[in-house]
């Protein structure tokens, strides 16, 4: 089962001006949200390599991309 955030997030597609006259599918929504939630938590997994921690080379992106993203999914996560 999909987390709430991915829900949100995977809702959204319907909510742009391209999208929003189109009708949302629930069904669809909720494997998109399990796509997310696959990609939060290998971008989890990726935080413990060296290039993404001080002085790696991968480090202002992870910052500047990757670790707002972790913040606002794993935000509404239960600990």
């Amino acid at each position: 089962m999909a987390s709430e955030i991915a829900r949100g997030k995977a809702a959204q597609a319907w909510c742009k001006p391209t999208t929003e006259g189109k009708i949302m599918d629930p069904t669809l929504t909720e494997e998109f949200a399990n796509i997310l939630d696959r990609y939060i938590e290998g971008l989890q997994w990726c935080g413990g390599s060296a290039d993404f921690g001080p002085g790696g080379k991968a480090r202002k992106g992870w910052k500047k991309i990757v670790m707002p993203l972790l913040k606002l999914a794993t935000a509404s996560r239960p600990g």
